[in-house]
């Protein structure tokens, strides 16, 4: 088996651990409360029709320290001269993209949490080859993928119905085309995994 392929089984096996785990905690569909627990400023926002469907970004922003006050408890003091960074995330959401807004969501969610250091996070790569520009379209793919578990369990885990065309089941998890296409590629992915589900 060469390393790409382990890799991809590896990832498969990950993406439907971490997409249970959130599922547990969550409903997938409420973005809002997800982002509010994630401390994730979430912005809906009418850009071109049919064009990036949004993004995610973090700013690190510099917030004063307080330590507490021997007198006073219920007042902290702050401490001149003295910061800390504090990552400040958010996710951008074109409401004119023509994609459903949670697959919007997970798929940058998984930007914000699990793609490398230095990738996605709001940057823009130059269209030219690459090895960031190669980089970038596997993060795009991987997070399609980390969707596709999240919003799609019975898909990814059992496979579509038999005949079902990839429209028909677009439209029974309200999903587009494209992720469901990704869901199938992650489902035949984890059935040759040797650990299996």
């Amino acid at each position: 088996m060469d390393t790409e392929t382990f890799s991809t089984r590896n990832r498969s096996t990950v993406f439907l651990h971490l997409a249970r785990e959130i599922r547990s905690r969550f409903d997938p569909r409420n973005i809002e409360s997800v982002a509010a627990a994630s401390d994730i400023v979430l912005v809906r926002s009418s850009g071109p029709e049919n064009r990036e469907a949004g993004f995610a970004y973090i700013e690190y922003v510099r917030r004063p320290v307080f330590v507490e006050s021997l007198s006073h408890p219920e007042e902290p003091i702050r401490v001149w001269g003295r910061s800390r960074l504090e990552p400040l995330r958010s996710i951008v959401l074109n409401t004119n993209s023509g994609i459903p807004e949670w697959e919007i969501f997970w798929h940058e969610y998984y930007h914000l949490f699990y793609s490398p250091q230095g990738l996605q996070h709001g940057e823009r790569f130059e269209h030219h080859y690459s090895t960031e520009g190669v980089l970038h379209s596997r993060e795009e793919r991987r997070a399609d993928e980390f969707a596709a578990a999240v919003l799609a369990p019975e898909l990814v885990e059992c496979g579509p119905k038999p005949n079902a065309t990839a429209a028909e089941i677009a439209e029974e998890f309200d999903m587009s085309e494209r992720l469901v296409q990704r869901a199938i590629a992650l489902l035949s992915y984890s059935l040759q995994s040797p650990e299996g589900h």
